[in-house]
């Protein structure tokens, strides 16, 4: 059982036994009876609009410094005058009045904004509307109601009548610390549930759409028992800054049985291959049912689901992708890269993934100096570790820009991600010492093409200068030499470089489709007046994203001479028969190149990776729905490949529209297409996205969507 912290208990709800009637009750005159509630009724349809949650399926969910209302209903008429009412709030298993987490509220005549009030709204005979306030830095969480009558010197609480509503943070409330003033981008960051991921090669830059369902029945029920068994304390709940860290924590599995399993590689023969999952939804509800972690995610996983969690607890937030993104393990705020004396690389700590995905949330930081306000980097895939458990941020990223790693949280490692220079050792050695060489920074090789989904439309937005100034900039060099201040190397700037009078520079060919031939290249240019002989060593292998090798492809060896002032290259080229079995998940090959000029002695080391393209699903489906009605979906799908796809598998998916549901299929024969028809019935109204997936056991990552809209039935 997942617990927030190592003792600790599910958290319960606080039911009072009802105080025993008096023999006044069963008095002939109803004016004589003590006044007692026979129900609580939150008020959705004016709730809902006014506190943007309507579109939770749970009528109880309001946001913090905003008034909502509950309606009363009383055993007799209420008088204004002469009865008294008081509202008592109860939070979290132990409810005491000098934590904040148990509040009794004496109902006015007017509320006090920017405070925990109640007053009479309206009174109508038996029924009262009452208006409730919240300040802006209320716990959030669940609240029990429990009201309290006093009539005619009797006294009566409502112990049998269970009611609670939810409370949010409140990014639309000026005194919210995460308030965001732009309807649109709060369109985008809290209430869309439908966004996209981005993955693949700086060069060649795929997406995927990702179901978030932040409002999916179920999910804000998950999310309030992640925040019980984060281990929070109560004080703790009023704050962003957090709850957002402690989200980045029990989003993966690693310390408090949290909702995904990390895997970037197979097999995944128990669970699910993270490239399978469309959405949120189904991860979330999995965890939710078994209350064991679910098995796999990887960053594209994670990132999704941590924006689910914090979009539906109110905290803006959207989902990053750096491409080429260090992993700094030993705090030299650098990417250290050894290769021995013959030019081999050297596994040392350090590693880069072609791409990575974390979190932004937008907050104010009122434990840092002004200015650090805004978007905040959190990450929840579990590869750091920051006081000892698996979590990161909230680190301002306008500190990263300016390499101020000082700054919490986790801002040295956000930093290393996105602008560490790139250092090339070379080991010598022999029997008596050895000796280490720096033959090169790369100063421009980590941290590009930084993107998220744009604001109102489905494009990409490049947001790279949020986090680092132009490459080459006096800026940005001054950011990269503050940063290594901090770190465990600061001395890394302080010996000179040969100079080096060749460029190199890999490429591959456009965007390769997968089932084509790939053609890698390895430019060279002679800027010297002399001419250069080189010798080169290029090997090519299959990869994970995280830059493991999954196997080689194959290598070459081969010499070029270059004339002065001229240009040379050396062609590598693969046919889908000798890389196709060795592909792993998102079919990336990754190349290293080591290349000695024989003259000046100079040696360049460098990788280039790229991911082959797949194909996409075709969608299609009516444009307009209505709720309540079913239509068809089909989906279509042709095997781009020479050879059978077996262990073929469908997903299907869609807030408002359609529950996640699994389809396996028969193989697919080769250059063979296949149609699939699902019925789909619409919840809800409005503008909705339906997302499908296809994986197999030698195709993956294979996507497609449709988007319709949903309209209510005619009176």
């Amino acid at each position: 059982m997942p617990r927030g912290k190592k003792g600790s208990s599910t958290p319960r709800l606080l039911v009072e036994k009802p105080q025993s009637e008096s023999t006044d009750d069963a008095s002939t005159n109803p004016a004589d009876r003590p006044l007692r509630v026979k129900g609580i009724t939150f008020l959705k349809d004016e709730n809902g609009p006014a506190h943007h949650t309507d579109e939770f399926v749970e009528n109880c969910v309001v946001r913090r410094g905003q008034s909502f209302f509950v309606d009363l209903l009383f055993n007799k008429e209420f008088n204004q005058k002469s009865d008294k009412l008081t509202i008592e709030l109860q939070s979290g298993p132990n409810p005491l009045p000098n934590k904040g987490t148990m509040l009794r509220l004496p109902v006015g005549d007017a509320v006090k904004e920017g405070e925990w009030s109640a007053a009479v709204e309206k009174a109508d005979g038996e029924n009262v509307k009452v208006r409730i306030t919240s300040p802006s830095d209320a716990i959030i969480g669940r609240y029990i109601v429990f009201v309290e009558t006093m009539s005619a010197g009797k006294r009566f609480r409502s112990g049998r009548i269970i009611s609670y509503f939810v409370l949010l943070f409140n990014p639309w409330c000026k005194g919210d610390q995460t308030y965001l003033d732009d309807d649109t981008k709060l369109e985008e960051y809290v209430l869309n549930e439908h966004g996209y991921q981005y993955f693949g090669h700086k060069d060649n830059i795929s997406q995927r759409p990702w179901c978030f369902g932040q409002f999916e029945p179920g999910i804000l029920e998950t999310c309030l028992l992640l925040l019980d068994y984060s281990g929070l304390k109560d004080n703790a709940k009023r704050s962003a800054v957090w709850v957002s860290r402690a989200m980045s924590k029990m989003v993966n599995s690693n310390d408090d049985d949290g909702v995904l399993v990390g895997k970037p590689s197979g097999p995944y023969l128990d669970g699910t291959p993270p490239v399978s999952w469309n959405g949120s939804v189904e991860i979330l509800l999995q965890w939710l049912q078994e209350r064991q972690p679910v098995k796999y995610g990887e960053c594209l996983s994670f990132s999704g689901v941590m924006t689910t969690v914090l979009r539906c607890l109110g905290i803006p937030a959207r989902s990053i992708t750096n491409f080429e993104s260090a992993v700094d393990t030993d705090a030299t705020l650098t990417f250290d890269k050894y290769v021995d004396d013959q030019g081999n690389p050297l596994w040392t700590g350090d590693y880069m993934w072609m791409f990575h995905l974390w979190n932004e949330a937008w907050m104010t930081r009122p434990d840092l100096p002004g200015g650090y306000g805004g978007w905040q980097a959190v990450d929840a895939t579990p590869q750091y570790v920051s006081n000892g458990v698996y979590q990161c941020g909230p680190c301002p990223v306008s500190a990263v820009k300016n390499g101020q790693v000082y700054l919490p949280f986790d801002t040295r490692f956000v930093f290393a991600a996105v602008n560490a220079d790139v250092m090339i050792f070379q080991i010598f050695a022999d029997d008596e010492f050895t000796h280490v060489e720096k033959l090169a920074v790369r100063k421009s090789a980590v941290g590009w093409n930084i993107s998220t989904k744009k604001v109102g439309c489905n494009e990409r937005e490049d947001i790279t200068e949020n986090y680092k100034h132009p490459e080459g900039t006096d800026q940005e060099r001054v950011a990269v030499r503050e940063a290594a201040r901090y770190g465990s190397y600061p001395e890394a700037y302080e010996d000179v470089i040969k100079k080096e009078d060749v460029e190199f520079y890999v490429n591959s060919h456009a965007k390769i489709k997968i089932g084509e031939d790939v053609l890698i290249t390895l430019y060279m240019k002679n800027n010297s007046k002399e001419s250069r002989h080189v010798t080169s060593h290029l090997t090519a292998n299959a990869s994970y994203y995280t830059g493991t090798p999954a196997g080689k492809i194959g290598e070459l060896e081969k010499d070029v001479t270059v004339e002065p002032g001229g240009e040379g290259f050396v062609d590598m080229k693969f046919t889908p028969k000798e890389y196709l079995d060795k592909l792993v998940e998102q079919a990336i090959i990754k190349v290293f190149v080591m290349a000695h000029v024989d003259t000046t002695k100079q040696v360049y080391v460098g990788e280039h990776d790229f991911r082959l393209v797949s194909p996409d699903l075709i969608l299609k489906a009516p444009s307009e729905m209505t709720v309540g009605q079913q239509s068809n979906v089909t989906v279509e799908f042709t095997n781009p490949l020479d050879v059978k796809l077996s262990q073929a598998v469908f997903r299907m998916e869609g807030p408002g529209l359609q529950k996640p549901r699994t389809i396996p299929h028969p193989p697919i024969g080769p250059k063979k297409t296949v149609t699939l028809t699902e019925p789909i019935t619409p919840g809800k109204a409005g503008k909705k996205t339906i997302v499908a997936s296809f994986t197999s056991d030698k195709l993956q990552q294979v996507t497609g969507e449709k988007e319709v809209v949903v309209k209510k039935p005619s009176a």
